[in-house]
């Protein structure tokens, strides 16, 4: 997992975003492109374990899923 944090813009919703979820339990059914778990933000893809930060929120890609995390 990448220890440095990425800023980003606030979620435009006219463009390709990954669910945001409070706990892992709530993922649901994931899809893997090419066996390997992705998250979007604004139409940019992201790895596995990637931390991104919007206005001082703090999100990390796990299974497919923005959680939410404290602040950043």
């Amino acid at each position: 997992m990448s220890e440095d944090i990425i800023d980003v813009d606030t979620m435009d919703s006219a463009m390709k975003n990954s669910k945001v979820i409070n706990s892992v339990d709530e993922a649901g059914t994931v899809k893997f492109e090419n066996g390997v778990s992705q998250c979007y933000w604004n139409d940019a893809g992201f790895p596995e374990g990637t931390r991104v930060c919007d206005n001082g929120t703090a999100y990390e890609c796990q299974v497919g899923h923005w959680l939410k995390k404290s602040g950043c």
